[in-house]
């Protein structure tokens, strides 16, 4: 009898428990109709509660958050909703700790698994079994003007007690408290996250400028939040749109060198006969001509063919006094010295005055946007003079004022020191903090080579802590501290947008000695000048091993 007893009161209890699991009903919210209101697109909706209208607190508890607290819906063009749940492992504590979980809701998509505990007996907690369960499901919705939505579902702990271990399907509620909607911007953070790897430079320069511009105003509308679910969707249509339209750099032909090879075939064969200055003029004219440039920088091919014509129409030939000077330089070097050393003295500050009287003097420290060029030389780290190194920067730079921040283009070629050729390859600029920082490099020729560096300005003082290495095997590719000399004084201005296309701020300034120094070239041999020595002992090493081996070979 006792035996009957017990069996009848487990399953009275087993049936109220079924009803508990099954039975959900939530808490009306005063949404006015709140969902007719949504427009196309996604919105995250809170979830209010989830009450059992079994009165077991057990049961409320547990199924108080399965569904989460809150749920993706998504409005389509026809009105019509779905909603995404994440799918909450679920204990009841009752007499024991009981584990369920919702395993279908009709209609869902399942958009993933996972693994969870399942209780197989009411009566005996111990009884448990690992099952695969949705982890996140997708199933159509239509709710009432109170947010309320029917779903048939089915749980593991209803389908093992009331069904014998087949589906035992039951209708739930679920209330949405759409008042409270929130317009979902997951997808367009996810859409930019994926181009975060994209190149700029692989790309050419409109097509990625229109791309870049709309995820700049992408991140805004983020940042900034309460953005219009239509605004948020024409966003990532518009992203999408604009990455389907960039155009590799790769893709693209070569540019049109046509006019770069008539110009060089216009330089005439025999340039004896012309000024030194001249023909320097048009061999840095010659050595600025990088091949295999696309068709996206035609601008650049064809200002290189204008270098070249300019220079070319720059020829002026020797004059016979020219000549004279020539063949007396050697006699008169001695008295040239003296007398320069003298008179430019003189001459330097007179002229200099008279030059400057009446000049409009240009504030280094509050310059306007624009394009400006200033003097610079390359100087030793501690003593007044010259580096050696000068004569690989050309002597006149290049400042870019935009927004306030100013940018320093220099330009660089090849040094040549006994047999040994060598380019800057580096460049380190330190800043107030005396941290050093590698400047940019901008172009280079076609061996490879830097031919321009950038920077911003750390501060505008007349001498600018440096590292220069160029990668010259002997010397153990060692950084270099030097200074760079900028003066200030003749700093002018070249054109007042900082954007103007006209000027070519990678390519050296017209006019300027291409790779010379107008600073005079007084020493820092502590670096430079055993280059050649270190050569002539290598050499020689090399000479007394051969002659080693050839006697061992004998």
């Amino acid at each position: 009898m006792k035996h009957k007893t017990m069996k009848s009161m487990v399953r009275r209890m087993a049936a109220l428990a079924m009803a508990a699991v099954c039975t959900f009903s939530l808490t009306q919210v005063n949404t006015v109709k709140a969902a007719e209101k949504l427009e196309v697109g996604d919105y995250v909706v809170p979830i209010t509660s989830l009450k059992s209208k079994a009165p077991i607190a057990a049961v409320n508890e547990a199924f108080n958050k399965a569904f989460g607290e809150s749920a993706k819906v998504t409005v389509d063009g026809e009105g019509n909703m779905t909603a995404t749940v994440e799918n909450n492992h679920m204990v009841i504590n009752m007499m024991g700790e009981y584990h369920a979980n919702v395993l279908t809701v009709e209609g869902a998509e399942y958009l993933s698994y996972k693994t969870e505990q399942s209780s197989t007996t009411f009566g005996n907690p111990a009884a448990i079994a690992n099952i695969e369960v949705p982890e996140k499901m997708q199933f159509p919705i239509t709710p009432s003007d109170d947010g309320v939505c029917e779903l048939k579902i089915t749980v593991d702990f209803m389908n093992n007690l009331m069904g014998g271990g087949n589906p035992y399907p039951t209708v739930v509620t679920l209330t949405l408290d759409f008042a409270n909607a929130q317009v979902d911007t997951s997808a367009l953070s996810d859409l930019l996250k994926s181009y975060e790897d994209l190149v700029k430079e692989d790309y050419t320069e409109d097509s990625w400028s229109a791309f870049e511009a709309k995820m700049k105003e992408a991140e805004g509308l983020l940042v900034n939040g309460g953005a219009s679910a239509a605004e948020v969707n024409e966003m990532i249509a518009s992203l999408k749109d604009l990455k389907g339209k960039l155009q590799l750099v790769s893709d693209l032909p070569e540019a049109d060198y046509s006019k770069v090879d008539a110009a060089i075939a216009s330089v005439p064969k025999d340039l004896t006969k012309y000024t030194d200055g001249t023909v320097k003029a048009l061999q840095n004219a010659l050595q600025t001509v990088v091949r295999g440039l696309k068709q996206n920088e035609q601008n650049k091919v064809d200002q290189m063919a204008a270098d070249i014509e300019v220079a070319v129409k720059g020829l002026k030939e020797k004059t016979t006094s020219d000549n004279n000077n020539t063949n007396n330089n050697s006699g008169n070097n001695n008295n040239n010295t003296n007398n320069n050393t003298n008179n430019n003295t003189n001459d330097n500050t007179s002229n200099n005055t008279s030059q400057n009287t009446g000049s409009t003097t240009l504030d280094k420290d509050n310059l306007k946007d624009g394009i400006y060029e200033v003097p610079v030389w390359l100087w030793h780290a501690t003593k007044d003079q010259a580096s050696m190194a000068a004569q690989s920067l050309n002597s006149t730079a290049r400042i870019v004022v935009k927004n306030g921040v100013k940018t320093m283009y220099i330009y660089t070629k090849s040094m040549t020191y006994g047999n040994i050729e060598a380019s800057l390859q580096e460049l380190k600029v330190a800043d107030a903090n005396g941290n050093y920082t590698s400047a940019t490099v901008e172009e280079k020729n076609a061996s490879g080579n830097p031919t321009c560096f950038s920077f911003v300005l750390p501060h505008t003082q007349e001498y600018l802590n440096v590292k220069v290495n160029p990668h010259v095997a002997i010397m153990g590719h060692q950084d270099i501290e030097a200074r760079l000399r900028i003066d200030y004084s003749a700093l002018k201005l070249v054109s007042e947008d900082a954007n103007d296309t006209t000027v070519k701020v990678t390519t050296p300034a017209s006019g300027s000695s291409y790779g010379a120094s107008s600073a005079p070239k007084t020493g820092d041999y502590d670096n430079y000048a055993a280059i050649p020595v270190v050569m002539l002992i290598a050499a020689a090493a090399g000479v007394m091993t051969m002659v080693y081996r050839k006697r061992q070979a004998k």
